[in-house]
């Protein structure tokens, strides 16, 4: 006798429980009479569908594309965190994973500073603690700046895909900005604190300004893994239930030999290529960071801010 096939409304809540708790596959397995590898199953399959139907409405619609659109970002940063010409703020996370198979050279681009495994979630935060742009699976190993740089965001705004628009401070035309910490690189629309081993008043308060903004990132995260608490899991369960890194994502894993692919195999696949040296910031950047610094100090001066 054919068992009957599970409703979707049960499929949908076992993985949204799944995501949302935490608990292990069997703990779910035993509480709805279901086989383990069955629930892992719905969990994979739901979650792909998730992210195939609802990244664009969710997270894509909320990239601006027209000039109202960043101005309207722009304005609200500078209302909520107080920093001038500023539309987005970038930062990555590192999820937890199982200790990747195969050995030291197949597990070492997996190993962070952190000293755990992980692979690094790339995003993009508005003022409003919004994700709207996000890159997932580069190794922990990886540094900030490499995975940003490459990516195709990093292209696309390379090639002005944010509208061209700036405004005059001093004698400076600055265009939308992104802001980071330390470890991304200077450009004209990225901005970056001050790393100086001795710095200012004036360049001490621009990093605080700066981190003001900057910190929606850190908001972001805590809201996303209080939310969804299995990304505060390190997948502990059996990896023949896939409740790591399922074969599909799993960049060490090559299915045409069956084995594991060797670090420059991975970092192919990851289009991982060499960057230029972060220090290398170029005159203008400079400029547009120092005209910054000049009016967050003057407003600081002049009792406009906090």
């Amino acid at each position: 006798m054919a068992e009957d096939p599970i409703v979707p409304e049960l499929r949908l809540g076992l993985c949204l429980y799944r995501l949302g708790r935490g608990d292990y596959y069997y703990t779910i397995a035993e509480m709805v009479g279901l086989g383990v590898s069955t629930v892992c199953s719905i969990v994979q399959e739901v979650c792909q569908a998730l992210v195939e139907q609802l990244w664009t409405n969710t997270i894509s619609r909320h990239m601006p594309q027209s000039r109202q659109e960043v101005t309207k970002k722009i304005l609200d940063m500078e209302e909520f965190w107080q920093f001038p010409c500023c539309w987005a703020a970038v930062d990555g996370c590192h999820i937890p994973i199982k200790c990747p198979s195969g050995g030291l050279e197949a597990s070492k681009e997996y190993h962070n500073f952190k000293n755990f495994y992980s692979v690094v979630l790339m995003a993009l935060v508005d003022s409003h603690y919004r994700f709207i742009w996000g890159s997932c699976g580069f190794p922990g190993n990886s540094h900030d700046s490499i995975i940003f740089q490459s990516t195709v965001l990093w292209d696309s705004i390379q090639e002005s895909c944010i509208p061209e628009m700036g405004r005059v401070v001093g004698t400076v035309n600055v265009p939308p900005l992104i802001v980071g910490d330390a470890a991304f690189p200077l450009r004209t629309w990225l901005m970056k604190p001050y790393t100086d081993a001795v710095l200012s008043p004036q360049q001490k308060y621009f990093n605080y300004r700066l981190s003001r903004a900057r910190m929606v990132t850190e908001g972001a995260y805590g809201q996303l893994k209080g939310r969804w608490r299995v990304l505060l899991r390190k997948n502990e369960c059996d990896r023949d239930l896939g409740d790591s890194l399922s074969k599909k994502l799993d960049l060490t894993f090559n299915p045409d030999t069956l084995g594991k692919r060797n670090r420059d195999e991975i970092r192919e696949l990851l289009q991982m290529t060499d960057c230029p040296k972060t220090k290398d910031t170029g005159a203008l950047a400079k400029n547009v960071r120092d005209a910054l610094c000049q009016k967050v100090w003057l407003e600081k001066e002049t009792g406009k801010v906090s």
